[in-house]
């Protein structure tokens, strides 16, 4: 379990510099809120020239529980990838930016690619709920700071491919709790937000298998 450290003076000014518009008022451990995203992606990538083989949802700063952007990796018919993010609260997308071939290589034809139309928004809020139930006692749930789907695919030096199974996909995220009553840290007139991050992997099963990074 990975204990973190935020600066409280850092946490306000990340809400200040958010502005009321990017707030999206979407928590990320609720299903209504994978739905947005899942049908934003949906609406954002054109399904006709790529094929997606990452998708990041993530919350707009720290703690926030606010899901508010997604970043996809996707490959098109010239084997050409790319990543993208785009924001729950309609700011423009991102550009686009060429994924490094070294780390990621993948071909268009054997990408099997990930069918937003089958990510079910109640199955990722219930696989959430399960994982705050396996908090250590004495903790309490801040939130998700990314949940994630990717599909292994090969990399441009054969090095990176050790144990790789081309095709799987895996779905996974990261969950961020504060111990009770040991919530923040003061020196000198400077106070930080202590918490924790946890990984939880879905087996092919559905169960949840817990990593302390």
């Amino acid at each position: 379990m990975q204990k973190n450290f935020y600066s409280l003076i850092t946490a306000i000014a990340a809400l200040c510099a958010v502005s009321c518009d990017a707030i999206t008022g979407c928590p990320a451990d609720e299903a209504n809120s994978y739905a947005k995203a899942i049908e934003l992606t949906r609406k954002s990538v054109d399904g006709e020239r790529f094929k997606i083989y990452s998708v990041s949802f993530m919350e707009m700063s720290e703690l926030s529980n606010d899901l508010g952007l997604v970043t996809v990796k996707m490959v098109n018919k010239d084997d050409q990838a790319f990543s993208q993010s785009y924001y729950l609260s309609g700011l423009e997308p991102t550009d686009l930016r060429e994924v490094q071939s070294v780390f990621e290589s993948p071909e268009y034809e054997t990408t099997i690619g990930i069918d937003l139309g089958k990510l079910s928004p109640e199955t990722i809020a219930a696989q959430i709920a399960q994982a705050k139930t396996m908090l250590p006692e004495g903790h309490t749930f801040k939130s998700v700071g990314c949940y994630e789907i990717e599909e292994e695919v090969p990399a441009g030096m054969e090095h990176y491919n050790r144990n790789k199974v081309m095709g799987r996909q895996t779905a996974s995220f990261t969950i961020r709790f504060t111990e009770d009553g040991k919530e923040t840290e003061s020196s000198a007139g400077k106070t930080s937000i202590i918490y924790y991050e946890g990984k939880a992997t879905v087996n092919p099963d559905g169960s949840l298998s817990i990593e302390d990074n």
